[in-house]
């Protein structure tokens, strides 16, 4: 029978502009994980194992795996597991972690998520490449328009206006702006965002996620080991991947996200979830394009379909509601690539330790949701079900 695996300790950095940064990466990680590490009460030396993320097209596959591991100040004999499942990286990383110790071959394994966007010198040219060369970028496809193929199908399909999804981007700016960590801390109102720099319609800049430099690490432990930390650990309770087709064309729907659903019901079916909207004291999306969030949170069966929108701008979604969502701002106002995608696992299982900054940890929260996604279309998914263990310590 497969060991339960848990996550014991949290460490994140202050995200900023790569412009304006005053670490470099390897400091920035070696923060993260000290923080980590410090936070879970355990020694560098008891660490079994290191899962690294990197993302070809940015940078090299192995940089992590021979650099990292010895610059953060882990020793140079660590095992090391190297990621590259492009935007999705961040999130599996939780998933070969958490698979590593429920297999029995580790007890301590240590994931990081770096920055990945600060050393590309274009960054949108090197993310238009994502699309298929043979097929879809002839057509003159990028990152903007692939984003906005939802936005357009979704927008036609409810009569969303520019307005509705320019308060998602209104709302996460309120948020992050209570989040010590998160990347742009200051509001926006439906104005700044629907007169934003046109990018693709309907999404303007303001709908769209920064460019940030952070580091994040998550400790993830045997139930033995988890024990011997000073830490309230948060249960994994269950986790799953899934993926779409590639091309565009072999979308079926772009107005709902189809696989995502799919994976939510196979995802609430191992952790015993039998109503989305009242099992789940907090969640964590990501949702880089503003379009995106309430898709999401409906495939997730959170609300019904079409009124996502409806659920981010009320007050069930704040710190205080029913079920509060994007407490940290989310990606929309901090992506730093690896660490961006990593980002909903740490935040999620920070909360359920219940050792989230205090301007966004939910009191008493038992049951918390964390989702990313990637691809040129946003086809490819992982999501996790993390539960509190205080009452058993």
């Amino acid at each position: 029978m497969a060991q339960q695996a848990f996550v014991s300790g949290i460490g994140i950095t202050e995200a900023s502009s790569p412009r304006k940064q005053t670490k470099s990466f390897v400091e920035l990680c070696t923060e993260a994980v000290h923080k980590a590490l410090e936070h879970a009460g355990a020694e560098a030396n008891s660490i079994d194992a290191i899962v690294v993320g990197d993302i070809d097209g940015f940078e090299g596959t192995v940089l992590g795996a021979k650099f990292q591991s010895r610059q953060v100040g882990l020793g140079s004999d660590l095992p090391v597991v190297v990621v590259n499942t492009g935007g999705t990286t961040g999130g599996n990383l939780m998933q070969v972690a958490a698979r590593m110790v429920r297999s029995g071959t580790h007890s301590r394994v240590l994931c990081l998520g770096g920055p990945t966007f600060y050393g590309a010198q274009d960054l949108q040219a090197a993310i238009n490449t994502n699309s298929p060369m043979i097929v879809e970028q002839p057509l003159g496809m990028g990152g903007f328009h692939m984003g906005a193929f939802a936005a357009s199908a979704y927008q036609a399909r409810h009569g969303t206006s520019a307005e509705d999804f320019a308060s998602i981007a209104v709302t996460d700016h309120d948020k992050a702006s209570r989040n010590p960590y998160a990347h742009l801390r200051y509001t926006v109102t439906i104005e700044d965002v629907v007169n934003g720099n046109p990018l693709s319609s309907p999404l303007t800049q303001p709908m769209v996620c920064p460019v940030s430099t952070s580091a994040c690490a998550m400790i993830v432990c045997s139930k033995s080991s988890a024990e011997e930390l000073k830490t309230n650990p948060a249960l994994i309770k269950a986790m799953g991947t899934s993926g779409d087709p590639y091309l565009g064309g072999g979308k079926g729907d772009f107005a709902v996200m189809q696989n995502l659903a799919l994976l939510a019901r196979r995802v609430y079916a191992l952790a015993d979830i039998r109503s989305a909207r009242d099992d789940f004291d907090v969640v964590e999306v990501f949702a880089p394009y503003a379009h995106m969030q309430p898709m999401q949170l409906e495939a997730l069966g959170l609300c019904d379909t079409g009124t996502g929108i409806d659920l981010i701008r009320s007050k069930e979604s704040q710190l205080g509601g029913s079920i509060p969502i994007n407490l940290s701002g989310g990606p929309k106002c901090t992506n730093a690539g690896v660490a961006g995608e990593l980002a909903p696992y740490v935040y999620i299982a920070w909360q359920m330790i219940g050792d989230a900054p205090e301007e966004i940890q939910v009191p008493g929260a038992r049951r918390g949701l964390a989702h990313g996604t990637g691809g040129t279309f946003f086809q490819f998914e992982n999501l996790a079900v993390f539960e509190s263990t205080k009452e058993s310590r």
